[in-house]
Formats: structure tokens, C-alpha cells, sequence
């Protein structure tokens, strides 16, 4: 028999055995597919219903795999529970959080897409540490996480193969029979991530216990990549850090947020490396693991303890946000890493996932979760930035009795902290602030950007500097209408960067680092647009403009041009030239 032939039976009958032995978590792969094919069918159909309840099941069903796994490994290790479908708890769990989300979850708040991803993380955590629960740690710990570990890039892999590969040949289908099969590249990308990935996945799951801590393999492949991949990548990044280090007692500075995430990155390969040499570092054969594991954690505390000080100078300065807790938090857990192994060479290996389980869900429910420290802190914050301005009357924002012209960056602190409670925890947040200002307002639904500039409109406050040559945003007020009188076509053109050109039947109109430039029947040279009085008259201080206050006319060729911009960025270039990016409508005469 062929290989392909012994292949196919293989796969069908560890499929099988996965769906007898994980039903649940195949059936949360089968509803999300489902969903995920069901919002594409409706994208363009405009139900935001429909759509909305697909992206809750999503959601619900990708909580749901490690939910059930973890479950079903506590049944199997546990003989009281080997009987019982203890799978059946996670089902009100599951439902109580679909239920828990808002009908729209990805045009909600922020703050859901950050709870769903620390509970998805914890509820992998778990099922790291679920089988081992009620035995003293072994070395089988390691054994299984590291099959699950290696079983999932290899299913990764398979996954990534053949979805190319039928891609491929949908393609070549399409072409050459004129099938039309534009959907169904789709349907079969969440096909293969929601079925078959999982079904591979969980067939290579291990079910004999009792082998892995009688296992004394160590696979080559893995050695290697962590000694020859790992270990110098960690090596490198652990220098140019003490480096940075050094140049901050010399210098006698604080550290700079952006040290955070190299050391983050180090921090996380590093304790990778240190978990996928576990084994080894009580074999004195293996002398460079030994090394690793004697030096590395003692290395590592210092490191952490810079991170916790950059993070630190950012919350002085900028208040609590959900990234800066998140940093404070996974700081201290690398301190108390480094400090246990430093300390205690045959630390085991169990408690790491369970704390960071512990941590996740610290993090994303309850009064000490990173949501409500941080909202509560960026609230204190505008309000000391409000009463400072003397805005702050009785806990409600009032409007200045004369009009203020704020420095830039005064100014941007406030519509910027405006901008993030509203982005990450929704508009009810600053109701309470700014209830009285804006009192027609829907607050479960609002603009980020339109209302914090209406908030700071209405508020009196304003700013005529422009620092760090940021961009001046003007928007087109959308209540009023746009003349077409005298014009018979109309074209949307948007640019953003540079060196972009659109064309229309015979007129071609280009940005070219930051000009805007326009030609009729490929004329050259080409023209500019008469924009510089237009710029000129524009106000300092950016906002809202009615359409003739952003509408340019101009005639080339014996015809008439006029572009309405419906938002435009200004930015001073190096040489002092004003370059733009826009959003426009371009209409023409003939």
C-alpha cells in the first residue's frame, strides 16, 4: 500500500478517536466554523444582528476548547470523576459568558477583546496543569506539556500545508472551469482551523500517564533548537540590556519605557528555553543546560527590576492604563521566577502555569483587574487635568467662562485620555463627567474622535501650537451638504503616504510627497493644485469646517475642477512645506 494510502486511514481513525475521546471541545471547532460561515454570508447584507451573534458564538466556542479539555483531563486523572461527563459544567459557564457579552462584541468597548484574551490565556494555562491537579509533581509534567507542545506545531504545520494546497487547487478549479468560487476560500480557511486542526491536534493527545513518567527520552531536535536557536538569542538580548543598564548608572537617568519589551521579549524566551531544558539540568553530562540554569535566573532579576521601573516612570506620568498594569504585573511574576530559581535550583514546574492562570483571571474580573484600576486611574487624571483648568465644578465638567488656548500638549493629554475611555471601557464611562455638555448625546454609542473634539468644542478649550511635528486633522462637517452645481461627475479619492496616484478616464491625480498634483490626458508637466491659500486660511487649531471652508476649485484645460475634502491631515514637511493626507470627494465638470 502506497504511503498516501496508509496516510488517509491514519488520519480518519485518530480523528475518530479525538471526537470519541474530546467531543465537546470538536463540536465548539464545528459551532464557531458554522458561525464564522454564516458572518460571511451576511457581511454584505448589512445584519449587524446576525453578524453580531456569530462573532459571540466565536468567541464563546474559542473559550470552550480549553474549557473542555481541561475538564475532560480532570475526568480521566481523577477516579471518582472517571464515570461522570463532568464536561456537561462547562456548558453553563460558556453560556453565562455568551450571554454576558453586548450584541455587537467587536464594535463594543475595547475592554471585552481584553477580558476574552486573559481568560483565553488562563483557561490554557489550566489546561497545561489540569491532568496533574491531584499528583506531586513528575517528571510525566513535562513529558505531557512538551508532546502538546510539539504535537501543535507539527499540527500547525499540516494545517498550513494542505490549507495552501486546496487553496491552490480552488484556484486552478476556478480559473479554468469559471466556477466563481470566491466564498469558498473562506469557508475552507475556517474549515481547516476550526475541524481539522483541532482534530488532528487532539488525536495526538497523550492518554498513558504512567509511561510519560517513565519516559526518559529527550529529543534531539529539541536540544538542539534550544542550544543553538534559543540560548543565543538569549545570550544577545541579555547583553545589549546590561549595556542599557550600564548607560543608566553612568548617565544616572530613569530607564526608558521602551526597555519594556526587549526585556519582555528576553524574559519571554528566555524562561521558554529554561522550561524546554528542565530535564536536563540535573544532568551533569549536559553541562551547558547546567550553566544555563545556574545563570540565567540570577541574570534575569535584575533585568526585571528595570522593567518594573520603566513601567513605573510611565504610570507617574501617564496614570494606570490596561498595557502598564499588564507590564507591573508580568514584571513582579518574572522577579518571583528569577528569584525561586536563583534560589532554589529544583524548583518544579507546575506552579507556573497555575500562577499565571491565577493571574489572568486576577487581571481580567473583579475591582483589582487591570479594566477597573486602570479606568478608575485615567478618570482621576482627567479630572485633575479638568479641575486644574477650573472645568470641574461638583464632579460634572462645566465650559470656561472664556475661551482657553492650550499648549499642544496639554491639549492632546486631554482629548487623547477622552479618546481612550471611550475606546476601551465606552462612552458611559465619561457620561458622568460630561453628561451636562453633551446632553442629547447616546453614550452606548458613540465617535472616539467627534466626541472628544465636541467634549473640548464645548469645554471652551483649543490650541494653536503644534509640537513634534504632529498633524493638523481638520473633518468635514457631516450635518451639511455638498454643492454639485455645474458638475456631472464625482469620484471618492483618499491618500495616505506618499506616492500614490488614482486615475480617472482621462484624469490623473497623484500625491507625491505630500503635493498634490493633477494631469489631463497625461499633460506634462504636470500641474499642481492651487492649494497654498486654501492651507493658508485653514484655522490653527484643526476641528470641524463646514464644506466651503475645505472645498479647493480650480480650472486645467479648459475644465473645471473641484475637490471637497472630507478629512485632511496637515503636517509641516522638513523643509517647511505643508504635505497633506486626505479623504476627498473629486468632481468634474465634464
Amino acid at each position: 500500500m502506497s504511503r498516501l494510502g496508509q496516510f488517509i486511514p491514519r488520519i480518519r481513525t485518530g480523528v475518530a478517536a479525538a471526537f470519541g475521546r474530546f467531543p465537546w471541545m470538536l463540536l465548539c471547532g464545528l459551532s464557531g466554523t458554522i458561525a464564522a460561515i454564516v458572518a460571511t454570508e451576511y457581511d454584505h447584507d448589512g445584519n449587524r444582528n446576525i453578524e453580531g451573534q456569530c462573532a459571540r458564538v466565536i468567541m464563546t466556542v474559542a473559550l470552550g476548547m480549553p474549557l473542555f479539555f481541561s475538564l475532560r483531563m480532570l475526568r480521566e486523572r481523577s477516579g471518582s470523576l472517571v464515570r461522570w461527563p463532568i464536561e456537561i459544567v462547562g456548558l453553563p459557564l460558556l453560556a453565562a459568558y455568551y450571554f454576558r457579552l453586548p450584541a455587537y462584541p467587536f464594535d463594543g468597548p475595547g475592554i471585552i477583546g481584553i477580558h476574552w484574551a486573559l481568560l483565553f490565556a488562563a483557561l490554557h494555562f489550566l489546561a497545561a496543569v489540569a491532568p496533574f491537579v491531584h499528583d506531586s509533581e513528575r517528571i510525566g509534567f513535562w513529558h505531557f506539556n512538551r508532546r502538546l507542545f510539539l504535537r501543535f506545531c507539527l499540527t500547525t504545520l499540516y494545517s498550513a500545508v494542505l490549507t495552501g494546497g486546496l487553496e491552490l487547487a480552488l484556484v486552478s478549479a476556478d480559473k479554468l472551469f469559471g466556477l466563481h468560487l470566491d466564498k469558498s476560500y473562506g469557508y475552507l480557511f475556517f474549515f481547516m482551523v476550526g475541524c481539522f486542526h483541532p482534530a488532528f491536534f487532539l488525536a495526538g493527545v497523550p492518554r498513558d500517564f504512567v509511561a510519560l513518567d517513565a519516559d526518559p527520552e529527550y529529543p534531539r531536535g529539541l536540544k538542539a533548537f534550544t542550544q543553538f536557536a534559543l540560548a543565543p538569542l538569549v545570550a544577545v538580548y541579555t547583553g545589549i540590556l546590561y549595556a542599557y543598564a550600564v548607560k543608566i548608572v553612568l548617565a544616572w537617568t530613569w530607564p526608558h519605557g521602551w526597555v519594556a519589551l526587549p526585556v519582555l521579549i528576553l524574559s519571554g524566551v528566555g524562561i521558554f528555553a529554561a522550561l524546554l531544558l528542565h530535564p536536563l539540568r540535573t544532568r551533569p553530562e549536559e553541562k551547558w543546560a547546567v550553566w544555563y540554569y545556574r545563570v540565567f535566573p540570577g541574570a534575569l532579576a535584575p533585568l526585571s527590576v528595570l522593567l518594573l521601573l520603566s513601567v513605573r516612570e510611565r504610570i507617574l506620568s501617564y496614570g494606570v492604563t490596561e498595557d502598564r498594569y499588564l507590564g507591573i504585573v508580568v514584571g513582579s511574576w518574572i522577579l518571583a521566577w528569577a528569584l525561586v530559581f536563583t534560589f532554589r535550583k529544583s524548583a518544579g514546574l507546575r506552579w507556573i502555569p497555575a500562577s499565571l492562570a491565577v493571574i489572568c483571571l486576577a487581571a481580567a474580573f473583579g475591582p483589582q483587574s487591570a479594566g477597573a484600576i486602570s479606568k478608575a486611574s485615567q478618570l482621576r487624571r482627567l479630572e485633575g487635568m479638568l479641575r486644574g483648568r477650573g472645568l470641574l465644578v461638583g464632579g460634572e465638567a462645566q465650559p470656561s467662562v472664556t475661551h482657553q488656548d492650550l499648549p499642544q500638549k496639554e491639549y492632546d493629554e486631554i482629548e487623547s485620555t477622552i479618546r481612550y475611555l471611550i475606546t476601551l471601557h465606552g462612552g458611559q464611562t465619561v457620561q458622568g463627567l460630561f453628561g451636562t455638555l453633551l446632553q442629547y448625546t447616546d453614550w452606548k454609542d458613540l465617535s472616539t474622535w467627534q466626541t472628544a473634539e465636541e467634549i473640548l468644542k464645548k469645554l471652551k478649550l483649543s490650541t494653536s501650537g503644534n509640537i513634534d511635528n504632529s498633524p493638523i486633522s481638520y473633518t468635514l462637517d457631516e450635518t451639511a451638504g455638498v454643492s454639485l452645481e455645474g458638475f456631472r461627475r464625482v469620484w471618492y479619492v483618499g491618500f495616505i503616504g506618499t506616492n500614490n496616484f488614482r486615475k480617472f478616464d482621462d484624469v490623473t491625480i497623484r500625491l507625491d510627497d505630500g503635493a498634490l498634483l493633477v494631469s489631463v490626458h497625461d499633460e506634462k508637466p504636470v500641474r499642481p493644485v492651487p492649494i497654498d491659500s486654501f492651507l493658508k486660511s485653514l484655522p490653527a487649531r484643526g476641528g470641524g469646517l463646514p464644506p466651503d471652508k475645505l472645498t479647493v476649485d480650480w480650472n486645467q484645460n479648459g475644465r473645471n475642477f473641484r475637490i471637497v475634502f472630507t478629512s485632511l491631515a496637515v503636517r509641516p514637511n522638513a523643509d517647511g512645506q505643508p504635505g497633506i493626507e486626505f479623504d476627498s470627494f473629486l468632481l468634474l465638470e465634464r
